[in-house]
């Protein structure tokens, strides 16, 4: 596990987990854990998941949790928020494998591998997997009835997609004055910091996924034949 979770990402996993114990018992506790191993897996080497990594990713799920004590439909955005984040890590490490380079989703033109907003038919693939995976959890524990699940599946390919689009357009990207490199921190290059060349400085990474996971949720408690307090 600690090849998973840096010290600070354990803590952060224990708080979320924590939340989402309080707000839907030992099934969400269950689809989390389902949602961390299967991202974990497929990540190389774990991953090793920093405490903003943790929340970018689980932090609306656990938000969402809390609130379903309240009402229902907070049910579905849990589960949603959760099948976004899936969909999003699925997609980029399936992806990776994929033969052929990816295209930005705005353009299509060709793109470097690992550059936000590059997309591959594989990859978006194993994102709807990711998310229809979520999906039959959260549906297989009674978190969510069958025909909501398919709305969770649904907000988890379009948190993947959203994620693909603010990175492509508002996340922020960095070049070296110094050899042109370009890159998507602030980490040093040549002896100094490289300068914003694109996007929003705060609209990095983390909160991309974040946003992700909060357009899953949306999507996947929208109202069904009279709302979610009607449908099982």
């Amino acid at each position: 596990m600690t090849t998973w979770l840096s010290p600070g990402g354990a803590l952060a996993a224990l708080a979320v987990g924590a939340a989402v114990t309080v707000g839907t018992g030992w099934p969400g506790l269950v689809l989390l854990f389902a949602f961390f191993l299967s991202s974990s897996l497929l990540t190389p080497g774990g991953g090793r998941r920093r405490a903003v990594q943790v929340v970018a990713n689980g932090g609306v799920a656990a938000a969402a949790a809390l609130l379903a004590r309240a009402h229902p439909a907070w049910a579905a955005a849990f589960a949603g928020a959760l099948a976004a984040a899936a969909a999003d890590t699925w997609s980029t490490e399936i992806g990776a494998r994929s033969s052929r380079p990816p295209r930005l989703i705005t353009t299509g033109r060709p793109v470097a591998a690992g550059t936000s907003g590059g997309v591959t038919w594989l990859g978006t693939g194993g994102g709807a997997a990711g998310a229809a995976f979520v999906a039959a959890a959260a549906a297989l524990l009674a978190i969510v009835g069958p025909r909501r699940a398919a709305l969770v599946a649904a907000g988890g390919l379009a948190g993947s997609l959203a994620d693909s689009l603010l990175g492509a357009t508002l996340q922020a990207r960095y070049r070296c004055a110094a050899c042109g490199a370009t890159s998507e921190t602030t980490r040093p290059c040549c002896g100094s910091r490289p300068a914003l060349a694109a996007g929003l400085a705060w609209m990095t990474n983390d909160t991309v996924n974040g946003l992700a996971t909060v357009v899953g949720a949306a999507v996947a408690a929208l109202p069904l034949h009279g709302g979610v307090t009607t449908l099982p």
